[in-house]
């Protein structure tokens, strides 16, 4: 009996610590309610991209070639003088200035395999929403307009969350914004003397460090330009710092960073590849990422609403600065272009949102930057986890997809034959085909420089069957085609007696030359073929 009283009264006791601790719990959860609330939509919006990022397929062509220049340099212990990937490059000199990018992300795909490539996208993409969301909270007093522009950036950032060294660049060009608002607002900016280390990676990593050096050129020309309006009684200018102490620091700070890019391989002969792409505008008629946004996604809105509410904030201003509306025009410009170029208006729009005139530079944010990192970074991370297992993401996962989009099977069949000769190949495959079969050299990759707009042109010409797809002497004078199979040209040699099909699968056919060389096929006889084909499948 007295066993049995022993037994219940310590089931009461337990009982009782049980309620006591959940009670504790509740309180604790009740005190900090707007924190956790907080916390938690913070991570939904940082998980935003990841959402698109982890998904088991690598779908970004470009990643492969610059992952077998990561082994050429890795491999040879040295950077390439000539291209030694391509046909049309061969014992032509050749820049590689993402050669640090190439390195990086071959040492991780050696290391962890494939499913690296999606994981470092994925942590270069939540670092560049932690700087934007730095600085929007510097300025922005309501949390909900912060969570709203963050969630904006967020999904108009989507397109360019792609395993490319840009990433950097978005990186950069970020840190570079928030020292020149720092400067700009006279605020203590401790760290500003590290910014020329970050120019020295970003000169080996990316070549657009020039629109990192563009942004701080215009922060010290801004000043002059303000005065200069000032002295005609332009009114509504933001009151100018130019001869200042700041606006010093700022300009011997520019010409550092300037300096710091030099510090590569190529030192000031990387500036050519600047040159290269510059006079190069032809891209854009036959390069998606390049052309104008067409507003058939999220991202292309997001992006137009960001852009229109940081007009709306700029507007409402009692001064304005040439600096802001210079950075914003000159984004817009750009962003509205070429979808590649989205990212820089996104950060222009933030830096507009937050920036604050000469009478708020006291304001302090209520409520948004209380919240600590570390429970949002914790949450993101058990996020990415559940993600991660739901979408079974691995390294067999991330094969077997990507053999549905690239000739995964079709380079595997030509490794087997040993065949040799020179390769025609789309623009789609040709960094792929860097990457796999390193004893072939490709006819077209992705690779604008090496190749100029007029070849890559006259390539997709072919591709999609052009009237001139029998004058491109890259294909006249190959003795392999790996074709897509859903193409034009594909169907074309099929009927053109100079190739045979020597393999055929669900993503690609391979052509080879055949003995007996002979003329191609008219148009006219491709035409008339392909109408009877068609009437006779009808039938």
């Amino acid at each position: 009996m007295k066993r049995e009283l022993l037994i219940g009264m310590s089931d009461k006791k337990d009982a009782m610590r049980c309620s006591i601790s959940l009670l504790r719990a509740f309180s604790w959860v009740k005190a900090h309610e707007d924190t956790i609330r907080r916390t938690l939509l913070l991570t939904v919006i940082y998980l935003l991209p990841a959402l698109s990022i982890l998904q088991p397929i690598v779908l970004d062509p470009d990643i492969w070639w610059h992952l077998r220049t990561g082994k050429w340099i890795v491999s040879n212990g040295a950077l390439p003088v000539t291209d030694p990937f391509s046909v049309y490059g061969e014992g032509k000199p050749w820049i590689a200035y993402s050669w640090l990018f190439d390195v990086w992300m071959y040492g991780l795909v050696y290391t962890f395999g494939e499913q690296a490539i999606i994981f470092c996208t994925l942590a270069f993409s939540l670092l560049i929403l932690m700087v934007l969301h730095k600085l929007l909270s510097g300025r922005v007093r309501d949390f909900t307009v912060l969570c709203g522009v963050l969630a904006l950036c967020s999904f108009a950032l989507v397109k360019v969350f792609t395993p490319r060294p840009w990433l950097w660049t978005i990186l950069g060009v970020a840190l570079t914004l928030n020292v020149i608002l720092a400067f700009r607002e006279k605020k203590t900016c401790r760290w500003y003397w590290l910014l020329p280390v970050v120019y020295v990676l970003w000169a080996n990593v990316h070549v657009q460090f020039v629109v990192g050096l563009g942004l701080l050129g215009l922060a010290c020309l801004a000043p002059i330009l303000d005065h200069v309006a000032r002295s005609f009684s332009f009114k509504g200018l933001a009151d100018v710092t130019w001869r200042s102490g700041q606006w010093r620091k700022l300009l011997g700070l520019a010409i550092t960073c300037g300096l710091a890019t030099l510090a590569n391989p190529y030192h000031v002969h990387v500036y050519s590849v600047v040159i290269d792409y510059a006079s190069q505008t032809g891209f854009r008629d036959v390069i998606s990422e390049m052309q104008a946004p067409t507003f058939r996604s999220i991202s292309d809105w997001a992006l137009l609403v960001l852009f229109a509410y940081a007009l709306i904030v700029l507007g409402r201003r009692p001064f304005w600065s040439s600096f802001d509306v210079l950075l914003l025009s000159v984004a817009a410009y750009c962003a509205f272009r070429g979808q590649r170029e989205a990212w820089l208006l996104v950060i222009a729009a933030v830096s507009v949102i937050r920036s604050s005139g000469p009478h708020e530079s006291a304001m302090q944010p209520s409520g948004v930057q209380t919240i600590p990192l570390a429970p949002v970074a914790l949450c993101v991370c058990m996020g990415v986890a559940c993600l991660v297992g739901y979408l079974g993401l691995s390294n067999t996962k991330v094969q077997e997809n990507t053999a549905q989009l690239y000739p995964v099977q079709a380079a595997l069949f030509l490794e087997k034959q040993d065949y040799a000769g020179q390769l025609y190949n789309h623009f789609d495959w040709g960094g792929y085909l860097i990457w796999r079969l390193p004893d072939l050299k490709v006819s077209m990759d992705g690779r604008g420089h090496v190749h100029g707009e007029t070849r890559v042109k006259q390539s997709v010409l072919t591709w999609n069957g052009g009237s001139h797809w029998k004058d491109d002497q890259d294909l006249n004078a190959s003795e392999i085609v790996i074709a897509k199979k859903e193409t034009a040209l594909t169907a074309i040699l099929r009927l053109d007696s100079r190739f045979h099909v020597a393999y055929e699968d669900q993503v690609a056919v391979v052509f080879a030359r055949s003995e007996q060389r002979t003329e191609p096929i008219p148009s006219s006889t491709f035409l008339s073929s392909t109408i009877a084909g068609a009437l006779t499948r009808t039938w």
